[in-house]
C-alpha cells in the first residue's frame, strides 16, 4: 500500500480505512476542473423534443413537458447502458421556476415499481422536498399512466439522497445514480478511482469525494453527512460499498459525468484483474504524468482554432484573464447520441407520451 500513499494519488484520497462509521477519506479538489467563459463550436440546439400534446396543456407547462421529456430518456438510456437495477436506483431533475413554489423546489423522478425501460414523461412523478407528490395542474387523462394508474409511490431511499442534494446545492438540477456493477465494485475498494485513464481523469476533474456507507439510505439523519461530503462544488460522489452519484447543472452533463466514470471503473477493474491484483503491474502515472493529465482535461472541449491571430482571453470587468477559446458542448452531443440511439430502440412514441 506504500505505492498508493504517494502524493500522485493525493487527489483521488489518501486510501485509507475510515476510522469511524461517520468520518469519510481525505479527498482533495486540486484538480477540480476549471470553468471558464467559453462560445460554444455549434450554436445549434442540440436535443429536442416533441411539443406539449393538446391533452396535456392542462397538466403541465410547456416547460415542464420538454424536461419530462428529457428525463424520460435519460432513464431509457441508463437503461441502455445496464445503469438499472430492476425497479431500483433513479434520475431527477429539477423542475425549472419550482424554487418560488410554496414547497418548492419540485423534482421529477421515477414512479417506484416501473422499470426504466417502460418511463414516460407522465408517469414521471413530480415531488417536493419533503418527498410529497406534486399533485399536476390538471389530472392527467388516464390512458397516459397505462401501467401505474394511481398516484404513484415515492421509494424512500432515492428521495432521501435525492432530495439532499437538490435542497443543498442550488447550482445541481440534475442527479443520476445508478449500481453499475463495476462502479458499485470499485466503490468498495479502499483505492478508489485511480487515474489510469483519460475517463478517470475526466471524472476526476469534476470534483470527485466518497461518503462511507451506512446502511440503506432510508435514514433522513443521513442527509447532512452526505451532503458535507459531496462538497460544495463537487460533482461526483462515490458511495462506499454503493455506488455513484453525479450531480450536475445539466442532465447532459450528468449523463457524460456517469459515462467516463463507469468506463473509469471498467478498465480499472480489467487492469487489476490483468495484473492478478498486483498494483506494481499497473502502469501507474508519475506526479509530472498526472499534473500533464490534468492540463490537458481543462482543454478536453476545446475546438481547433480556425484562425491563429483569434485570442483566446479577454479581460474581465475585473481586469482578470478570462479564456474564451471556441469550446464544443461535449455533453450536449454524447447526450444527443444516446437519445437518437434510444428513440430508434424504443421509438419516440413510446418515450414522449
Amino acid at each position: 500500500m506504500a505505492l498508493l500513499a504517494s502524493s500522485s494519488y493525493a487527489f483521488v484520497s489518501q486510501h485509507g480505512c475510515t476510522s469511524s462509521l461517520h468520518e469519510p477519506r481525505t479527498t482533495s479538489n486540486t484538480y477540480r476542473l476549471a470553468h471558464t467563459t467559453t462560445s460554444t463550436a455549434n450554436s445549434e440546439q442540440l436535443n429536442t423534443y416533441p411539443p406539449i400534446p393538446p391533452d396535456l396543456t392542462h397538466c403541465f407547462s410547456s416547460r415542464e413537458w420538454e424536461q419530462r421529456c428529457q428525463l424520460a430518456v435519460a432513464y431509457r438510456i441508463a437503461y441502455i447502458h445496464d445503469w438499472d437495477e430492476c425497479i431500483f436506483n433513479h434520475i431527477t431533475l429539477k423542475v425549472d421556476g419550482s424554487d418560488d413554489a410554496p414547497d418548492g423546489p419540485h423534482f421529477l423522478l421515477n414512479d417506484f415499481g416501473i422499470g426504466f425501460d417502460e418511463i414516460t414523461a407522465c408517469n414521471l412523478l413530480k415531488v417536493n422536498l419533503d418527498g410529497g407528490i406534486v399533485d399536476s395542474l390538471q389530472p392527467l387523462p388516464l390512458e397516459r399512466r397505462d401501467i401505474n394508474s394511481g398516484k404513484g409511490r415515492v421509494f424512500k431511499p432515492g428521495y432521501v439522497l435525492h432530495s439532499a442534494i437538490h435542497a443543498a446545492r442550488h447550482d445541481v438540477h440534475a442527479v443520476w445514480h445508478g449500481h453499475d456493477l463495476d462502479a458499485s465494485a470499485v466503490s468498495q475498494t479502499k483505492v478508489g478511482i485511480l487515474p489510469l485513464s483519460q475517463e478517470a481523469t475526466y471524472a476526476l476533474n469534476k470534483g470527485l469525494s466518497y461518503h462511507p456507507f451506512e446502511g440503506s439510505a432510508n435514514d433522513l439523519s443521513e442527509q447532512p453527512r452526505l451532503v458535507a461530503n459531496l462538497g460544495p462544488t463537487n460533482q461526483i460522489l462515490m458511495l462506499e460499498d454503493h455506488g455513484p452519484i453525479v450531480a450536475c447543472p445539466r442532465i447532459e452533463e450528468a449523463f457524460a459525468g456517469m459515462y467516463f466514470l463507469t468506463r473509469a471503473c471498467k478498465y480499472q477493474i480489467k487492469s487489476l484483474s490483468a495484473a492478478g491484483g498486483d498494483l506494481t503491474k499497473i502502469h501507474m502515472p508519475n506526479d509530472s504524468t498526472v499534473d500533464e493529465m490534468v492540463r490537458r482535461m481543462v482543454k478536453f472541449d476545446e475546438a481547433p482554432s480556425t484562425a491563429k491571430d483569434k485570442p483566446t482571453t479577454q479581460q474581465s470587468d475585473d481586469g482578470k484573464e478570462e479564456d474564451v477559446s471556441e469550446m464544443h458542448d461535449t455533453p450536449g452531443l454524447m447526450f444527443a447520441y444516446a437519445r437518437r440511439t434510444a428513440e430508434r430502440k424504443f421509438g419516440k412514441d413510446t418515450i414522449y407520451r
